[in-house]
């Protein structure tokens, strides 16, 4: 479950903040603005927002299941955003000057200039995003309000009860399974990607 709610961020925060990052890194003087904002969500404590949006959860009847997600986004997805800033701000101008005066508007410009050119960053912003996800789960999937706790199914919820209850086998054992899906994803997919961004979408 804690995979499946990584991947969901992941997708999630890849449509809604690539074309924004793209749009600010094309704007050289929104990026200037912007880029220090970026970097100081990236570096906000999520955690202090934890407790507020617990009181959300419970209010609007929000399974922790689902809203675990947000929470885990709160710290992870503003890598994808600034690593999408730099890569289209990495994009030459003279590639995006041909591009206009070719006529590629709209997918098209996407596909042959957008992702190719902003490839390798935002490779570089999943891989960070991931791993700040995988490490937010321990205290994203079980949070509390008062007297009502909330409990999400997943290996962040089980790490984080093993260590209420001081049981160090079973907080070795959750541990453990947590560095072997982050190894194997990375060797799997993240590795991959890197190697295609290196020999096809290098600039």
């Amino acid at each position: 479950m804690t995979l499946i709610r990584v991947l969901l961020l992941l997708i999630i925060s890849t449509l809604i903040w690539t074309p924004i990052g793209v749009a600010i890194g094309f704007n050289p003087k929104l990026a200037r603005i912007l880029q220090p904002v970026v970097q100081f969500l990236a570096s906000f404590p999520a955690n202090f927002i934890f407790p507020f949006a617990t009181l959300f959860f419970i209010r609007a009847n929000i399974s922790i299941d689902i809203g675990s997600i947000f929470l885990m986004s709160l710290g992870s997805q503003w890598y994808i955003l600034f690593n999408s800033i730099a890569g289209a701000m990495s994009i030459p101008t003279d590639l995006r000057e041909m591009a206009a005066n070719v006529g590629l508007t709209g997918t098209k410009l996407w596909r042959k200039l957008i992702i190719p050119g902003i490839f390798s960053s935002w490779v570089t912003g999943g891989v960070t995003a991931c791993g700040g996800a995988w490490n937010a789960s321990i205290v994203s999937e079980i949070v509390t309000w008062g007297q009502s706790t909330l409990t999400a199914t997943g290996l962040g919820a089980y790490i984080a009860q093993a260590t209420q209850a001081g049981d160090w086998p079973r907080i070795t054992v959750g541990i453990g399974m947590i560095s072997i899906y982050v190894v194997a994803f990375n060797r799997l997919f993240w590795r991959r990607l890197y190697h295609l961004a290196e020999t096809k979408y290098h600039l």
